[in-house]
């Protein structure tokens, strides 16, 4: 598949299509850093399962596609330079105005996210504005997890009004989550009125789909359950947007 790049709106995209017509759309939203290969890769999966998928850049207010967490004084500097849900919500809006331009009905464009991209996923399915959320280790649910910041609130207190189908993957040692998060999450969402699962891969960590995570760190892959969670988000968006 071949990664097309487009704007909409002064967002800049990256995006591909699928041969034929598609199926739906997919909304494909990356982690802290920016665009990466990972994303690309997704693109490319989702356009060969039949989707028109498309990555905004989220941080071209910044004005790249990608920023080095290494070149902040801090963590807590790093965190306050992610777009707040405002921002990333206009973004979001903007993709699905591009693919909606390319035919594809709002009722069959869902979202897919990493990491700050996951819980951006589930915030754009409790704001009803996808048809499908799935959600790889997102971070910042139930505890906040991008300090001071005053765009990226915790998440606990509406889950119980989730009414979009939402797809959680998380490594259950995720060290980016606290102490019993995952069991909060499930609990909060009890009385959520949407098709909801939260799936936890013991052994795993954060970002277990990936041979490389931060230079330096060991490899946090763990193959089984990478495999595993590729084949639920395919059987996901199949069932909720075709």
């Amino acid at each position: 598949m071949t990664i097309e790049t487009g704007e909409h709106n002064g967002v800049p995209l990256r995006f591909a299509r699928t041969d034929g017509a598609p199926r739906g759309g997919v909304i494909v939203l990356h982690q802290a850093p920016g665009y990466t290969p990972q994303i690309e890769e997704w693109l490319e999966r989702l356009a060969a399962h039949g989707y028109t998928a498309v990555a905004p850049m989220l941080h071209h207010r910044r004005g790249g596609a990608l920023i080095d967490p290494f070149d902040f004084p801090s963590i807590e500097e790093f965190a306050l330079a992610m777009p707040g849900d405002d921002s990333t919500g206009a973004d979001i809006a903007s993709a699905m105005e591009f693919l909606r331009g390319l035919g594809i009905d709002g009722s069959r464009i869902g979202v897919l996210g990493f990491s700050f991209g996951g819980r951006a996923a589930l915030v754009a399915a409790l704001e009803g504005s996808v048809a499908a959320a799935a959600s790889y280790y997102a971070n910042g649910i139930i505890e906040p997890a991008y300090g001071e910041h005053p765009g990226l609130l915790a998440l606990g207190d509406r889950l119980g009004a989730l009414e979009t189908p939402w797809l959680g993957l998380f490594g259950a040692d995720d060290f980016l989550l606290a102490e019993g998060e995952l069991d909060t999450i499930e609990e909060a969402l009890g009385g959520a009125s949407a098709e909801t699962q939260v799936v936890r891969y013991d052994g795993a960590g954060h970002a277990f789909d990936l041979e490389e995570f931060m230079p330096g760190m060991p490899s946090p892959l763990v193959p089984e359950a990478a495999e595993d969670a590729r084949t639920r988000t395919l059987a996901f968006f199949e069932q909720h947007i075709g």
